[in-house]
């Protein structure tokens, strides 16, 4: 399966854990128990499943696995005061990528996704708990980060969306927008589970080149 070999585990309050893609299975110390203890062995952190790397995925859940919570809203607070990074904007045309920053130009002739890189600390993706995208002064999307529920055999998250809705290509995906001849201006918030915010905006000039 695509999370490998793994050990899910029924805390308190319905509340469950998972750990995917083990090295070797579930721990023979835990197969045999039924209460596992703070400092119990449960398995090694491998590559198995649908993975690129050796890496564990640690997931809190309930309602039977059918609801998935950002673990930062249960684990220990970490303090952090670093807020969230904003990079370029990346326009995507295929496989060929443009990315477009702070008072550039360039030519378009349809719609195409437009995502922007955003790291919770260098070289890391993660703990982002609300984004926020205007195009043009106007909200054009919004999402909260804090859980994941299974409907109708698709995962969607509190404001809605689906993955497909927020990424693409590993990173957040704002849209296939539609833009002006002349002065566009995109707008981003993003807000981290420290409460850290960035905002970043971005206006730059198309040309919009007509079909032939």
């Amino acid at each position: 399966s695509g999370s490998g070999n793994n050990v899910w585990i029924l805390h308190a309050n319905d509340i469950l854990s998972a750990y995917y893609h083990l090295k070797d299975g579930r721990s023979s110390e835990i197969l045999e128990k039924h209460n596992i203890k703070k400092g119990d062995f449960i398995g090694k952190t491998g590559n198995t499943g649908h993975s690129s790397g050796s890496h564990l995925h640690f997931v809190i859940a309930t309602n039977q696995g059918r609801k998935i919570i950002n673990p930062l809203t249960i684990l220990p607070k970490v303090k952090d005061t670093r807020p969230p990074t904003i990079g370029s904007l990346i326009l995507t045309i295929g496989k060929n990528k443009t990315y477009i920053n702070d008072g550039d130009s360039f030519n378009s002739s349809n719609n195409f996704p437009i995502t922007v890189d955003i790291a919770e600390r260098k070289g890391q993706r993660r703990g982002i708990k609300y984004i926020q995208f205007m195009v043009n002064n106007k909200v054009y999307k919004e999402s909260n980060f804090d859980e994941l529920s299974l409907s109708n055999g698709i995962w969607k998250n509190e404001s809605g969306l689906t993955f497909n809705d927020l990424f693409f290509e590993n990173n957040y995906y704002i849209g296939n927008l539609k833009f002006l001849s002349g002065d566009n201006t995109i707008s981003i918030k993003a807000i981290d589970f420290s409460n850290n915010k960035t905002e970043k905006a971005f206006t730059f000039y198309v040309n919009k080149i007509q079909k032939k």
